[in-house]
């Protein structure tokens, strides 16, 4: 007991001092209980109170078994399989921890995952999201089409819409809601953008409402149009064809609006290539539309520079039909027709004066005020119009005429009859400076022909000969280069009153020679609406023309080129010999035997025509009295002069015709010769 008191009454410094050195790393964990002088039985109730460690849902359960020994000698881990959920009624389900509390106390940030978590909402079906979607467009199509001016706002939600949209079809939708919208409501005129003057001017809130409109609208529709052409690049894409059918389709309703260059880019773009689908046909027919609709000029500037940088960048190798789309011009008829115009501004026909309303001499003085006013203002916008219609046109003309004469001079093959055929289309507007340049391009176009047809009766050269024809139909080219030649100098001989004199008689001479060839030819009324077997001895196919303007069939070309050289000859040719008309008169009465029934009576018809107009000169080969002549008459050589037409030989071939089977030919062949009888020149 006495040791007992003596220690109760020692200080706790002592008490301290008297224990040893510890390590305060190796302290018991009590020892801070018996700081006080006494021991904390309740250590445990600070382990109590600290947060339990719950398992998360990505955690994978603490096994609690053993490890087991295989045979082999081999621990492995035992996993516990997971226990199953409890059902709706355990304590988890009402919030209540297994201890007593609440979940939201001891889960802390696991508890407040448990309550983010939502179902799954079920998916549509794609039928669903496109109805939906039809029905989402339609209702902003109504809207804005009732009232532009206070729903503009939602052309960017139909652009939006678009962007967002994973659906083709709802994608498709898009673009053409779009397209149908804009053509509604796009004004009568173009939106330009406005300056700084007029922004800091206070206008009223209708001006400001309507400038709202037109900044909005020509934003939006800029962002429809650069999605236009982006898509419309990828021709591979599904996309593509609904693009450039919204193209045109602006393009053909509002061509005067703002961005008209950035949809006939999209146009030209697509006729680059050479595949000819119904994207390519129906860009073609806009752009031709475009140009017999334009009146001003200005876009048909813009589209024809556009067309003819595209082609210089293709080297020329796009489809003909792209340079057929020059002829639907509106400078073929409008250029340098002023007097058609003065005629349209010609005041009408007096008022009668029964008709007449009274005015006082007041309200007359005013009105002949207003009259002349008003006539000068007419006038000054006529002038205005018509001069920059006539540059347009002019410039028009000169970029066209440029390109015709660079694919005459680099002879590009796949547009050589597209050429040919345009310049005899423009050969009244042609510069008499730029004669003497086209004559010997077309004279160079003829020497390949003739260079053909001599490599075809050679052995060596028949393959290369057979390949270039069906790469080029240069029997076909030389007829356009007769046409064109005669036709050029035609119109500018009418125009210079016979001032104009340039010899042409190698092209009637190249027409002298290949008229047997042509009479043999199988292919002579074969045109792209004809219907025509293969020749099952060839191993070539036949291929059909299939141009829109360029689609005459071989005989039509012969006809054509007869008329221009006999029936209209320009006056600075000169008179056609006698000699010349005779050769021609007995070489086409031979081809005439070789001719179908159709191209024959049509040959037929001209050599009436001819021994009509020319009855004097032929008189002598259908006359049965006797003659004097010199020498026989050759067959075979290609120039008409030397052929000795006149030299005793008759025209016996129609006697010949005149028992063919063919009814209608056995007629005309008797008017031949009664044409060819009849002594009146």
């Amino acid at each position: 007991m006495a040791v007992t008191a003596t220690s109760r009454k020692r200080k706790v410094s002592q008490f301290l001092s008297d224990q040893p050195p510890t390590n305060k790393s190796s302290a018991p964990r009590h020892a801070k209980a018996t700081i006080n002088g006494k021991v904390d039985w309740d250590e445990e109730q600070d382990y109590e109170r600290l947060a339990r460690r719950r398992q998360k849902k990505g955690d994978k359960p603490e096994s609690q078994r053993l490890p087991i020994k295989t045979p082999e000698g081999r621990v492995l881990a035992v996993e516990e399989t997971e226990p199953e959920q409890r059902g709706s009624g355990s304590d988890d389900d009402d919030g209540i921890s297994q201890d007593g509390g609440s979940l939201e106390d001891a889960g802390g940030d696991d508890y407040e995952d448990m309550q983010e978590v939502e179902p799954p909402k079920p998916k549509k079906s794609e039928r669903q999201r496109i109805m939906e979607a039809k029905e989402e467009l339609a209702t902003i199509a109504s809207s804005i089409n009732e009232e532009p001016e206070e729903n503009y706002h939602l052309l960017r939600k139909l652009q939006e819409l678009f962007d967002s949209e994973s659906s083709i079809t709802i994608k498709k939708l898009a673009l053409l809601t779009q397209a149908t919208i804009f053509r509604d409501i796009i004004p009568g005129y173009r939106i330009r953008p406005l300056t700084a003057e007029e922004l800091a001017i206070k206008v009223t809130s209708d001006i400001r409402k309507l400038r709202n409109f037109e900044q909005s609208l020509v934003s939006s529709y800029k962002a429809h149009v650069d999605t236009l052409g982006k898509v419309s690049r990828h021709i591979g894409n599904q996309l593509c064809p609904v693009a450039i059918s919204c193209a045109c389709t602006l393009v053909d309703t509002v061509p005067h609006f703002n961005f008209h260059q950035e949809l006939i880019k999209i146009l030209v773009e697509r006729l680059s290539v050479r595949v000819v689908d119904e994207a390519f046909v129906k860009c073609r027919n806009t752009l031709e539309e475009f140009f017999r609709q334009d009146e001003s000029g200005t876009g048909s500037l813009e589209a024809v520079r556009m067309i003819i940088k595209m082609l210089k960048a293709k080297d020329y190798q796009v489809d003909e039909s792209v340079l057929n789309t020059f002829l639907s011009l509106r400078l073929l008829t409008e250029l340098n027709v002023k007097a058609s115009y003065d005629t349209i501004d010609q005041p009408g026909q007096k008022m009668k004066k029964k008709d007449r309303l009274p005015f006082t001499k007041k309200e007359k003085k005013a009105y002949k005020e207003k009259k002349v006013v008003d006539a000068q203002m007419k006038e000054a916008d006529a002038v205005v119009v018509y001069e920059e219609r006539e540059r347009n046109q002019s410039e028009t003309l000169k970029a066209v005429f440029l390109t015709y004469f660079r694919i005459l001079k680099e002879k590009k093959a796949a547009l050589m009859g597209a050429t040919l055929e345009g310049l005899a289309k423009f050969a009244h507007l042609i510069n008499v400076e730029f004669f003497s340049d086209i004559l010997a391009a077309l004279r160079e176009l003829v020497e390949d022909a003739q260079a053909d047809a001599e490599a075809e009766e050679e052995e060596a050269e028949g393959e290369a000969a057979e390949s270039l024809q069906r790469e080029r139909n240069l029997r076909r080219e030389a007829l356009l280069c007769i046409v064109s030649a005669f036709s050029l100098l035609a119109d500018q001989a009418n125009q210079a009153k016979g001032l104009v004199n340039i010899d042409l008689s190698f092209f009637t001479t190249y027409l002298y020679s290949v008229l047997l060839l042509l009479s043999l030819s199988p292919t002579i009324e074969l045109s792209s609406k004809s219907l025509h077997l293969a020749d099952p001895s060839s191993s070539e196919p036949v291929e059909i023309p299939s141009s829109k303007v360029n689609k005459a069939t071989e005989i039509e070309m012969l006809l054509r080129s007869l008329d221009v050289v006999f029936f209209k000859a320009p006056r600075g040719t000169g008179e056609i010999s006698s000699t010349r008309v005779a050769a021609f008169t007995k070489r086409l009465s031979i081809a005439a035997l070789q001719l179908p029934e159709k191209s024959c009576i049509a040959l037929l018809t001209s050599l009436q025509n001819l021994g009509k107009k020319h009855s004097r000169k032929v008189h002598p080969l259908f006359a049965s009295d006797d003659r004097v002549g010199d020498g026989t008459y050759d067959p075979f050589i290609d120039t008409p002069e030397l052929s000795n037409a006149m030299a005793g030989s008759a025209v016996f071939e129609h006697a010949l015709l005149a028992n063919h089977y063919s009814p209608k030919i056995r007629e005309q062949s008797k008017l031949v010769l009664k044409s060819g009888t009849s002594n009146k020149q």
